[in-house]
């Protein structure tokens, strides 16, 4: 046999078995991510229940410019959170058939218990010669409890919409191994059910 050849064929054996220990070497190790697991979502349901017609409109009297309290009923169906209540005050227009509202004229932020039932009022507020007012009830925030199953790491979690999509929230922590902690995505956000996903974040 030509010795050259042997010593090259020796050669490029030396040269793969390299390269594949350096492939192997480079491969992440699963066992050493998080493991996050979200154990439980709550989301508040929050609505006026004191007129049936949607959305629940008053009339303001002609000429009460000075300042007043505007308020409503409203019930919790949903897990303990925060409401967004806002107050839009409606203006008519030329033909009077049509009520118009820009942004909130106020908006608070109440906690509700489960299944609690309670008068939401906004004082001193002018209307300024407005016609009509109303009172909207949005989810304020949206809570979870992500568990970690794995080793410590970061872990990213999204919130995502309605139909399953990630919206624009979303947290990056750091959780140790077989901690658990309490999300928060503060609102607001309209009144569907929404839920929150979370994973392993790029170490």
């Amino acid at each position: 046999m030509d010795r050259r050849g042997v010593l090259a064929a020796a050669g490029s054996l030396f040269t793969i078995s390299a390269a594949g220990c350096a492939a192997f070497e480079s491969e992440p190790d699963d066992e050493d991510l998080p493991e996050p697991v979200v154990e439980d979502v709550r989301v508040p349901a929050v609505e006026h229940v004191d007129r049936d017609v949607l959305p629940p409109v008053e009339s303001i009297d002609a000429g009460s410019d000075s300042d007043r309290e505007f308020a409503a009923t409203f019930e919790n169906a949903g897990d303990a959170g925060d409401a967004a209540i806002s107050l839009y005050l409606l203006e008519a227009d030329d033909d009077e058939d049509v009520l118009t509202a820009g942004a909130p004229a106020r908006v608070t932020v109440v906690h509700f218990a489960a299944g609690e039932r309670r008068d939401v009022a906004f004082d001193d507020v002018a209307p300024e010669g407005d016609d009509a007012y109303y009172l909207e009830a949005q989810i304020g925030s949206v809570e979870a409890d992500v568990r970690n199953d794995g080793e410590e790491g970061l872990v990213e979690v999204v919130l995502t919409s309605p139909d399953g999509e990630p919206t624009g929230k979303r947290r990056t922590l750091e959780l140790d191994a077989d901690a658990t902690e309490t999300i928060s995505f503060d609102g607001a956000f309209m009144r569907e059910a929404y839920d929150v996903r979370a994973e392993a974040a790029d170490q």
